[in-house]
């Protein structure tokens, strides 16, 4: 049985520790897909870390890290996720290690809507600073198209921590959960599997119904993601999907935005 976190603050004993288990992280493998950065990059140096996936610059510029989500930390309410504080002082002590100094890869989108930079994020000699946090187990992968280079790297990474349950691979509520178990009340990021028994469609989006009233939905914008895709095939396959759960009209959906978000399943 999987652990459960309860929310709250860091105790004082945890920044320590994931120092001291840093280096081992760092040193590990990371997959063969996982290369140094190509195309045009731009140098940079960090002077502050909101969290394990957004620092600001010494010019000023905010940077959102593409292709991970780490745990939320509430600083207003004091209290974070479960791992949110190890992501952040993680992401502070492999920066540090390379004296902040980071390169930036842009990828097709340059800001978020939040009008925050984006980019990958390595260190001098190359490595994916994201691919570093995912194998730790402090992330899961996220990929917003058209966002999507690397992408490879980062689900390979992912897999390799998801598959020894490090850090937040621990937390019952990241478990695959197949659809007719997944609570009425879930939220946030899950991962969900299931029989297709109907698909949909409508004005706005492709729907992808599970058995145990789940569905994934596919927006007819982002079909263009999904060129490999035969929706009507999926029926009666054993499907998997990840993404954020959100509730309308009693029944549990989640969008998926991208082809590595929904895996036909043996």
């Amino acid at each position: 049985m999987a652990r459960r976190f309860e929310w709250g603050t860091r105790a004082p004993w945890i920044g320590a520790l994931v120092a001291l288990c840093l280096g081992t992280a760092q040193a590990a493998d990371l997959p063969d897909s996982c290369g140094g950065p190509q195309g045009r990059t731009s140098q940079g140096q960090v002077d502050h870390v909101y969290d394990g996936d957004t620092v600001r610059l010494t010019n000023g510029t905010r940077v959102r890290l593409i292709g991970l989500d780490t745990p939320e930390i509430f600083w207003r309410e004091q209290t974070a996720e479960p791992y949110g504080h190890e992501a952040r002082d993680a992401l502070v002590e492999l920066l540090r290690e390379h004296d902040n100094q980071v390169l930036l890869v842009h990828d097709a989108e340059r800001k978020d809507r939040y009008q925050r930079t984006l980019a990958h994020l390595f260190t001098p000699d190359g490595q994916p600073i994201t691919a570093l946090m995912l194998r730790q187990g402090l992330a899961t992968a996220l990929t917003i198209p058209p966002n999507d280079w690397h992408v490879e790297c980062y689900r390979d990474t992912e897999a390799l921590a998801r598959g020894e349950a490090l850090r937040i691979w621990s937390l019952e509520h990241l478990e695959a959960f197949e659809a007719e178990e997944l609570p009425r009340d879930a939220e946030g990021f899950r991962i969900v599997t299931g029989e297709v028994v109907r698909i949909g469609l409508s004005q706005r989006a492709h729907w992808i119904n599970l058995e145990g009233n789940v569905a994934f939905r596919i927006d007819r914008e982002d079909m263009q993601y999904f060129p490999d895709l035969d929706i009507d095939a999926l029926r009666g396959e054993q499907v998997e999907g990840r993404g954020f759960v959100y509730t309308h009209r009693g029944q549990p959906r989640i969008r998926i935005r991208h082809p590595a978000d929904l895996r036909i399943l043996d």
